[in-house]
């Protein structure tokens, strides 16, 4: 996006569109059809950038879509990110078997996601969790894990 020149629209838009898109299925607001869009604006802007930035440009998201297109669908579909890399795809859940109560995870809670009684086994709130990853260094009984 900082490279293009921003003289041919296909490049100038097609790119930010195309972020936008992975933006969105890296978020876990992707949709099937969203592949089907990408790889159609990757071949109108190589067909139609005027300069050779332009006309490769799209080259890596085509290659992702045709060799990882399974790790795509579990983004969309599924809202998994396979590798973990993806923040927003993130579940950390407390394993209530192995939790004590002991409300360490919560004291760290930046968003006051946590919530319990002492000795007795605490839960993370999902809509109000940022997915830190602050309760993950704190728990002193490895109740706290990434899903």
């Amino acid at each position: 996006k900082n490279e293009s020149c921003g003289k041919c629209v296909p490049c100038r838009e097609g790119t930010k569109r195309m972020l936008e898109i992975l933006e969105g299925i890296v978020a876990g607001k992707g949709k099937l059809e969203d592949m089907d869009m990408l790889l159609e604006l990757a071949d109108t802007i190589s067909a139609t950038a005027l300069c050779g930035l332009g006309k490769t440009a799209p080259s890596p998201v085509v290659s992702t879509i045709k060799n990882f297109k399974d790790e795509y669908i579990k983004h969309i579909v599924d809202k998994k990110c396979p590798s973990k890399t993806c923040q927003k795809l993130k579940t950390i859940l407390i394993d209530p078997s192995m939790c004590k109560g002991c409300s360490k995870c919560s004291k760290v809670c930046p968003v006051g996601a946590i919530s319990g009684k002492i000795k007795e086994p605490f839960v993370i709130d999902q809509n109000k969790c940022i997915k830190c990853g602050a309760c993950l260094e704190t728990c002193p009984f490895k109740a706290i894990k990434e899903d």
